[in-house]
Order: C-alpha cells, then structure tokens, then sequence
C-alpha cells in the first residue's frame, strides 16, 4: 500500500461501523460515489475484496476481519496524534467545534454562545447541532454539551445541573381546556404517551417541533424546563409535579482540556450553566409569566 491511505482506511473502518456503505457516506459527510471508489481503491491496493454483500448488509471478508483491528488500531494512534497537537496550540485563534442538541441551543443558550463569540473574537466556533453520540476521541467535537445520565468514563468536565421534564400548554389552551385533553407525543420514551387523559393528537421528532405545537394550541405535553419556562406562550399544567429525568453535562478528552480555547469555552459554560441551574431545573418559584421569564434570562 502507499503512504496516505488513511482516508481509504477510515472509510473502510465507516462502512464496516454502519453496515452499508449509503450508511457510511451519510455519517462521513461525503457522497455514496466518494465512498465506493475509495473502498476500491483500497481493495485494488491490497489485492482482494473486503466486504461482501449479502442480505444484512456489507459484510466483512476473510481479510475484512483480519485488518479490521490493524485499521482500528491505525485510528486510534492517528486520533491520538490529533489531540496531541490540539493541545499543544496554545492561541486564543482559531476554531473550536462545539456539540450540543438543539433545543438546549434554542431555548436556552443561544445569547450566551453569543457572548463568547464577542468575547473571543478570533475563535471561530463551529457549531454542531445533535442529540447523537460525539466521539471525543476522535475530535468529532471538542466541547459537547450532554443531556445524559451516563457521560462517558474518559471524559473531562462537570455535570451542569439535573433537566426534568413539566407539562406544558398554551395560554388559550388552559383558558378553553377540553373536557378530554389532546396529547403533543413527543418521540422519547418518558413523553411519548399521555400521562393523564388525554388523545394524542400528533407526534414530533424533537422537542422545538413538539413546543412548537404546543405553543399553537394543539394540545399539551412535556418538555424540558429549559425549554418550557423560557417560552412565554407556554405554561405549566399546575396539577402535575416535576418529572426527573436527565442530568446535562459539559464535556471534552482529557487529552486536549489544556487547549487555551477548550478551557475558554467549558469556563464560560461553566458560569453559564451555574447562572441558569434553576430554569433548567424548574426551581423558578411561582414559574412567573413568560414574559418576566424572558427578560430575566436577558438579563443574566
């Protein structure tokens, strides 16, 4: 083989990971033509096939299985080097990649990611908007934000605050409130079914698009606090307690938490989170109208 082939390995370790190779142009961000002739490329250069296709999939050959740990092992020292040299940069220039899900974004911090970006002017912040799991070693973020009950044991960082859940409705919901009550499903385990009588009338993918119902008068249904009390067309449905449920993390590799612009980042996250722990925890006493809410996180 020649020198340079790791991207030719790292698709092979891709399609290997997602079982096909549409699958594996997906999570790489490239096109499904890159991916197959990158993999030829490869099987030219070593002289034989290393997948083979059958019902379940792209599946391993004979030596498909034998460079499989040989390409992980060749990953894991390149991903070793990166972060190794991340960490030795040592200027407030340059571009630090940030990983957090939406909603958090949206309902929550989007002011204060923009304060550190006019604080620190010269980071270039390139925003990674995902619920799905970030490999910190890799460097596919450099900072994440996690809404989990389980961080990953060779993380760096803090838990942030506990996120419950509330049930929330429109304004004009609660003042015309049918008689039997319409459901917001929210597509996650603890929202997904009605927790008191009530039809489900429509079904979201993620928490704005369930809000975002809800806010329309369409029914009710539960949302992190972070994202419920911060919107001041929605309140709280006052005869149900707080449901707990998830902890939010603030994380990056141990091996880059020395980065200037890392530690920028978590320490003003840091702050951050601290200032908002009792939004996010729905300890707002009373739970004052949106609208006081809202200046109130305007102020912080």
């Amino acid at each position: 083989m020649h020198q340079g082939n790791w991207d030719n390995l790292r698709i092979f370790l891709s399609v290997t990971r997602s079982g096909s190779i549409r699958a594996a142009a997906k999570a790489l961000g490239i096109t499904h033509a890159t991916v197959s002739r990158r993999l030829k490329v490869l099987e030219d250069e070593l002289g034989n096939p290393l997948f083979e296709r059958k019902r379940e999939g792209q599946c391993l050959t004979q030596l498909g299985q034998r460079i499989l740990p040989l390409a992980e092992s060749v990953e894991e020292h390149f991903s070793e080097i990166d972060r190794l040299a991340f960490s030795a940069d040592t200027g407030l220039a340059g571009t630090i990649k940030l990983s957090l899900c939406e909603s958090l974004y949206s309902g929550l911090l989007h002011t204060h990611i923009q304060d550190f970006m006019q604080r620190y002017p010269r980071i270039e912040l390139d925003l990674i908007a995902t619920k799905s799991l970030i490999n910190l070693a890799q460097r596919e973020a450099d900072v994440v934000i996690r809404i989990t009950r389980n961080p990953p044991e060779t993380a760096y960082g803090r838990k942030m605050a506990d996120s419950p859940l509330a049930l929330y409705a429109s304004k004009p919901y609660l003042t015309r409130r049918p008689i039997e009550d319409r459901w917001i499903s929210l597509d996650y385990p603890p929202a997904r079914k009605p927790i008191l009588p009530a039809t489900v009338v429509a079904r979201a993918s993620s928490p704005n698009l369930a809000a975002q119902l809800i806010r329309s008068g369409r029914g009710m249904g539960l949302l992190p606090c972070y994202l419920g009390d911060t919107d001041p067309e929605l309140e709280r449905v006052p005869e149900v307690e707080l449901i707990h449920d998830m902890q939010i993390w603030v994380l990056t590799h141990e091996d880059i938490k020395i980065n200037p612009r890392v530690r920028a980042l978590m320490d003003h996250l840091y702050q951050v989170f601290d200032e908002c722990r009792p939004i996010i925890e729905g300890k707002k006493s009373g739970i004052r109208s949106g609208i006081d809410q809202q200046a109130e996180l305007l102020a912080i």
